[in-house]
């Protein structure tokens, strides 16, 4: 979902429809049930929780940990937590009990192009 949302705000931000780019997606190689499910709500800053963004980063958090304590690589993971951390702890967007999706506002927070800007501040 972290890349995902990474993916959703750099097609808003280059003013392509965020609803083709769900559909392109969903048509690919790397579709998944839950982009179909989450995609649209995402863009509508819909953030009900299914499963919380506290929890999926909880155990974001143990397979991180776990995959240090055993020598494996993580490093893409790695940088996943990390995001959803910032959202998490993010006191502003207020999103740790929202649903896990809500990372999406963490990656527009984050970024600077003029779509994201102006999602920032609606």
């Amino acid at each position: 979902v972290a890349a995902y949302s990474e993916a959703l705000a750099l097609s808003e931000n280059c003013d392509l429809d965020p609803s083709t780019m769900i559909e392109v997606i969903g048509q690919g190689a790397i579709q998944s049930p839950v982009y179909a499910l989450k995609g649209p709500k995402m863009v509508k800053k819909d953030h009900a929780p299914n499963f919380p963004l506290k929890h999926a980063h909880k155990d974001m958090a143990l397979a991180s940990s776990l995959a240090k304590e055993k020598g494996v690589e993580f490093s893409v993971m790695d940088q996943a937590e990390k995001l959803f951390r910032r959202a998490r702890e993010d006191c502003e967007l207020n999103v740790a009990d929202e649903d896990f999706s809500a990372v999406f506002e963490a990656v527009h927070k984050d970024s600077t192009g003029e779509f994201s800007t102006k999602r920032k501040s609606s």
